[in-house]
Order: C-alpha cells, then sequence, then structure tokens
C-alpha cells in the first residue's frame, strides 16, 4: 500500500508543475501583439507599392500601343503636316498634341490598359464630358504630343537637319476620380520649352512619361 500512495502523489506533483503560468501566456501574448502591429504597419507601404507596380505595368503597356500606332501611322499624317508650321518659321521645333494641331484630343484606358473610345466627339477633347458609364470605367487618361521637328546631334545636321523625324511623347496619367488635368501652355512660342503642351503636376493624379522618335520611312 506504501508503495501505490507514493506514486500515487508523485503522479500528482509532476501534474501540478506542468503547463504554463498566467505571467508567461501574458508575455506570449504581448510579444505576438507587437509583433502583429509591427506587420500591420507594413501593410500599407505594401500595398502602396503594388498599387505603383501595377500602374508601371499598365502605362507601359499603354504607352507601347501608343507609340505602336503612331509607327503604322503616314508620316505626313502623324506630324500633320498641312498645319504645321512652315521652313520659314523661327519655331523649328514646333510641338502640337496629337493627332492635329488644331484639334487635340485625348485617349482614355481601363484599369486593364484596354481603350475606351467615348461616344460623344467632345469627350475626346475635353475629359470632363464622359458619360457617367465611361467615367466608372476610365482609370487612364493619355496625352500624346508629337514633335515634328525634332533636333538631332551635329553629327547628323546634315541629314535631313530633323525635318523627317519626329519625337512621339506619351503621358500615361491614372485618374480614376476624373481630376481636370491642366496642360502647360506657357513658352508655347519658345522652342526649348521641353512642357509645352504636357500634362502639369496635378494633386491626386499621377503620371509617367514615355518618348520615341519615328523617322519617315520612305
Amino acid at each position: 500500500m506504501k508503495v501505490a500512495t507514493n506514486r500515487s502523489v508523485s503522479r500528482h506533483s509532476r501534474s501540478a508543475q506542468s503547463g504554463f503560468s498566467l505571467v508567461e501566456v501574458v508575455l506570449a501574448v504581448g510579444i505576438v501583439a507587437f509583433a502583429f502591429v509591427a506587420i500591420l504597419g507594413l501593410l500599407p507601404a505594401g500595398m502602396s507599392q503594388f498599387r505603383q507596380t501595377i500602374d508601371n505595368t499598365v502605362s507601359a503597356e499603354i504607352a507601347h500601343r501608343v507609340i505602336a500606332d503612331a509607327q503604322q501611322t503616314d508620316f505626313d499624317t502623324l506630324i500633320d503636316k498641312a498645319d504645321v508650321p512652315s521652313e520659314q518659321s523661327n519655331d523649328n521645333y514646333f510641338a502640337f498634341r496629337a493627332p492635329r494641331v488644331a484639334q487635340p484630343e485625348f485617349r482614355y484606358f481601363d484599369e486593364r490598359g484596354e481603350e475606351v473610345v467615348p461616344l460623344s466627339e467632345t469627350a475626346r477633347l475635353n475629359p470632363g464630358s464622359l458619360s457617367d458609364d465611361e467615367k466608372s470605367r476610365v482609370v487612364y487618361h493619355v496625352l500624346v504630343r508629337v514633335m515634328p521637328q525634332s533636333p538631332v546631334p551635329e553629327t547628323l545636321a546634315g541629314i535631313g537637319g530633323g525635318k523627317e523625324l519626329a519625337t512621339l511623347t506619351v503621358q500615361v496619367a491614372r485618374n480614376p476620380s476624373n481630376r481636370a488635368i491642366k496642360i502647360s501652355t506657357a513658352g508655347n512660342d519658345d522652342a526649348n520649352e521641353p512642357n509645352r503642351q504636357l500634362f502639369t503636376q496635378t494633386p491626386g493624379v499621377s503620371f509617367l512619361t514615355y518618348s520615341a522618335q519615328i523617322a519617315r520611312n520612305q
């Protein structure tokens, strides 16, 4: 009987000493909570970076499509030759918003980079004229600028003088709220003003700028 009693007491003693104390549990919960707070603090930055990566990818795809369209366009049509100032003009590097000097237009794309063609001709000139359905679909506003007489290095100045080389500038603005984006008009008469006829910085709107040079191929 004594042996059985001793064994029972020994098992009870080990059971009383097993498990975690309340202090240990509180400390463990505190450590886990601290780690979760740190992780949650990183989520906004991570989501912002993810959103920026998507924007960069979609914007690049849109710009590539616009540039490809321009490369397949007749050169005289691309530079709107009928409305470009004459060779005697002092503004040899005249730049305008495509597709025409007298009537520039915007292009619109949805979140997947697919083009949204507005039904109204007015909406192509003014984003504020988009219909409610179009506004709900449009995420990216695209501005295209053409410089029909591009400056060239001195080593190539004798080859056409830049008159057979157009520079295309494509700006892709992420603007799901359809905010009004101003166009730079300052310095339009200055051949050395690089930002004329381009988007200006607008609160709540981010944009990326791409460029390509297109030469007359025949």
